[in-house]
């Protein structure tokens, strides 16, 4: 039997309608998200929980330092408050802050392509992360000026760009958190492994990322410094008996040398990223961030695991989600070295949002598509153009 030209308009008519509402409700969820995240960071300095100001407290006091500007430093909280002064002398705070956060979402929607996903999931836990986020960009802080180095050095397309991208990061690292130098090393690294996953060569991406994990710990203690898992502690130490640190946690070991400081990292990154610790607790917003922390690390593993299947399918690695791929989880082994509580943890995810949830959305649009341009190199110069 053979369709009728009506038959087969009105058909498409029908899909092309269910696609448009489809649209209109994917722009209706993230003009909330963006409403909300305004309302967030316009207000919550007024109502947010002290301890969600301490680190912009240090900037305030900073910047209102009459020698602010006297001499070069490599204070992280100077430097921050440096920034931000000149920022806040072009507009004021009731602005930016609002106005970064607005421009969080545009990007956040471009670089997911959100209305070309129309699974809710995926809208919801984007959404729900970028809403979410709002609660740590509401002050003047270092998060505020990470994310988007972190992001540019993820997305950025033309040799160039990436060598631009690479030099502001490491300048951001020694001039607001060496740490970062850490974290650029595991970055090349686990880019490296990934790129040799790729090309079936499991045994020496294995091999690489050992190495990586363990280099910085023995070069510290080469260098005669303090173990590097202390730096939680010292942080900890201050904060005894405090009801704001509920959430803290310590080393496993009293470090006595590079296998205790090894030791106690690789305790603290499955305890962090799989915070079922806090279950107990019963909490309401322990529960949350507990759940909403597994969902996330299912669905970027899930992702990762699908990008890289492809990837070796056909040989030719895509580079921009080679790159968000490697900066998650080189952040995330930063992460389990320094952090002193579960709140900086979550305060920190925010500058590994976007990267994550990239590659996240690489699993929703090749469910929806299988295009060759998802995996071309190319497709990370039509992100790049967009940052």
């Amino acid at each position: 039997m053979v369709s009728s030209p009506t038959t087969v308009m009105g058909g498409s008519g029908d899909a092309g309608a269910e696609r448009d509402g489809g649209r209109l409700l994917i722009a209706a969820w993230w003009l909330c998200v963006a409403c909300t995240g305004v309302l967030i960071a316009r207000f919550g300095e007024q109502y947010l929980p002290a301890k969600f100001s301490l680190d912009a407290q240090i900037v305030y006091d900073y910047m209102a330092a009459p020698d602010l500007w006297t001499g070069l430093s490599f204070d992280s909280y100077l430097n921050t408050a440096r920034l931000w002064s000149l920022v806040l002398a072009l507009l004021p705070k009731s602005v930016a802050i609002p106005a970064y956060y607005c421009a969080v979402v545009a990007l956040t929607v471009r670089l997911l392509n959100v209305f070309e996903v129309h699974s809710a999931r995926y809208q919801l836990l984007a959404g729900a992360w970028v809403a979410c986020s709002a609660l740590f960009m509401t002050f003047p802080n270092k998060e505020t000026i990470a994310l988007p180095i972190a992001l540019w050095l993820c997305v950025a397309g033309s040799r160039a760009s990436r060598l631009m991208a690479t030099l502001v990061f490491l300048a951001y690292a020694a001039f607001f958190r060496q740490y970062w130098a850490i974290c650029f090393f595991y970055f090349a690294c686990a880019w490296m492994a990934l790129r040799l996953l790729v090309a079936h060569r499991g045994r020496a991406a294995m091999g690489v990322m050992l190495v990586a994990c363990v280099a910085p710990f023995v070069l510290a203690g080469a260098l005669g410094f303090e173990p590097l898992t202390d730096a939680r502690m010292s942080m900890n130490a201050d904060r005894v008996d405090s009801p704001d640190a509920r959430s803290a946690f310590n080393n496993t070991f009293e470090n006595t040398g590079v296998a205790t400081d090894f030791a106690n990292a690789a305790i603290a990154w499955p305890y962090m990223n799989v915070p079922v610790a806090l279950l107990a607790k019963s909490s309401p917003r322990y529960v949350f961030f507990a759940a909403f922390q597994l969902c996330s690390l299912w669905f970027f593993a899930a992702a990762c695991a699908a990008f890289l299947r492809d990837a070796r399918r056909i040989g030719r690695p895509g580079s921009v989600y080679l790159r968000c791929c490697a900066f998650v989880i080189a952040y995330s082994f930063t992460q389990a070295i320094f952090e002193p509580d579960f709140g900086s943890f979550l305060r920190h995810e925010v500058i590994l949002m976007i990267p994550m949830l990239v590659v996240v959305f690489y699993r929703a649009h090749a469910r929806r598509s299988l295009m060759p341009k998802l995996m071309d190199v190319r497709y990370g110069r039509n992100l790049s153009a967009h940052v």
